[in-house]
């Protein structure tokens, strides 16, 4: 499969500001399809507009957009779709974007659940599956939600060992922020599914003293090093806050499967340039063999950190530690030369100067599903359901207890959508990815 990017100049779009904001509604659904037969009902090509492809939507919402107050909504409809997307140098920093998939067929329901939204990119992928284009690209809000990013495509797997060949496959982020400018981002009800380094870094500018992000609900499922807080500095404002929360971390991987490596943490967390205030709530860690966060950094030099009602489950297995409880923190905390391997515990409140309270620690009994690939062809494979016996191998943990060799390094994952990675142990469900809070 081909993958093209779709890249926009503001010098190109200029158009100029109506006397006050309107909203407008954007339906990207395929050509014949249920959604856009449904899609037809509504258009009236003034205020709303069907388009068969993403890459023809963007445009349109460049061009309402730009120089404007206006509040621009993409609704996708539940399909897949090839292409990478971006926007450059766009002025919407009185405006709002919003760009929504998992729509249903007949608009009247989303849910990226159950009518998922997939964007493909195929082998040789160049550039992230979405890309916002540096500090001259201006959102007073901006939304990114319900869609499937699926790195495996464009990476390389051993056909016998079914590991990640890293040194081949494309490491470049899922979504790339690119210092965008905004006052409100939202990054909600994604999966982020086998990248080979990133689902992507919260590296967007601050608008203002006030700006704040949300990152929540999101899957983020077999990625190497997933998530890093790193925000970039603009006109001297810092971030307010970062609220990480309801997001389901699985399966996660380090850069190098090597206790003295760096980058081994699912979340690297950043200093005090991050901003104000970071806030990890009601999450799911699982299995992530290098530790739940990575914290490098001297508490004096950390923002305000509140880390309150997470699951954590078996966050160290590169360490050696089979522990349920193992795993909370993995880092160096300053100048120590090797890793230190923080465990969940009441005594936690009392070495950290941190708000940490109602942290808990459960298997959650989350179903895996693994691809067997038994050929070279990577991408002609489908996933089969992996009990969790298996997954405790693959993490260095024997069935029987204790720790051995790590079987192999982040196996390609699939996504069973009847079995979504949803807690099954009862008092588990209330961690993690919740159905209810879909972002509306």
């Amino acid at each position: 499969m081909t993958t093209r990017s779709f890249w926009l100049s503001a010098a190109l779009l200029v158009c100029s500001a109506p006397a006050f904001a309107e909203t407008f509604t954007i339906y990207v659904a395929a050509r014949d399809s249920d959604a856009h037969k449904a899609a037809e009902k509504l258009v009236d090509d003034k205020r709303t507009f069907w388009f068969a492809k993403m890459a023809k939507a963007i445009p349109k919402a460049v061009e309402l957009i730009n120089g404007t107050a206006n509040e621009v909504r993409i609704h996708m409809a539940q399909g897949q779709e090839a292409g990478l997307f971006g926007m450059n140098g766009v002025d919407g920093s009185k405006g709002k974007l919003f760009i929504l998939g998992g729509w249903c067929a007949d608009w009247k329901t989303r849910d990226p659940f159950q009518c998922p939204t997939e964007i493909i990119a195929g082998d040789g992928r160049p550039d992230a599956f979405f890309n916002f284009g540096g500090n001259k690209t201006l959102f007073g809000e901006l939304v990114l939600s319900g869609f499937i990013f699926d790195a495996a495509p464009s990476n390389k797997y051993d056909a016998k060992t079914n590991s990640l060949l890293k040194g081949t496959s494309r490491t470049i982020p899922l979504l790339s922020l690119k210092q965008v400018v905004v006052q409100h981002l939202v990054i909600s009800d994604n999966v982020f599914l086998n990248g080979a380094q990133r689902a992507f870094e919260v590296y967007h500018s601050p608008m203002s003293n006030e700006t704040v992000v949300d990152v929540q609900n999101n899957f983020f499922l077999n990625n190497v090093i997933p998530l890093k807080f790193s925000p970039a500095g603009y006109k001297g404002f810092k971030t307010k806050a970062i609220n990480f929360k309801n997001n389901s971390v699985i399966l996660n991987w380090p850069f190098n499967p090597d206790p003295t490596s760096s980058d081994v943490g699912a979340l690297t967390l950043w200093h005090k340039d991050c901003c104000t205030e970071l806030n990890i709530e009601s999450n799911l860690f699982a299995y992530n063999p290098g530790g739940a966060m990575q914290h490098d950094w001297p508490e004096a030099r950390m923002p305000k950190l509140r880390i309150n009602n997470n699951l954590f489950y078996m966050n160290a297995t590169l360490f050696g530690n089979d522990k349920p409880e193992a795993g909370f923190f993995a880092g160096k905390f300053g100048p120590n030369p090797s890793y230190i391997v923080v465990n969940v515990s009441p005594g936690l409140v009392d070495d950290y100067g941190y708000e940490m309270k109602g942290n808990v620690v459960m298997d959650p009994k989350v179903p895996v599903a693994l691809v067997d690939l038994q050929a070279a062809d990577s991408s002609s494979v489908t996933a089969k359901k992996t009990v969790m016996n298996d997954i405790r191998g693959m993490f260095g943990i024997n069935k029987e207890g204790g720790t051995v060799a790590i079987k192999n390094y982040a196996p390609r994952m699939g996504l069973d959508l009847k079995n979504l990675p949803f807690p099954a142990e009862e008092k588990a469900k209330q961690y993690g990815v919740q159905t209810s809070l879909v972002y509306k």
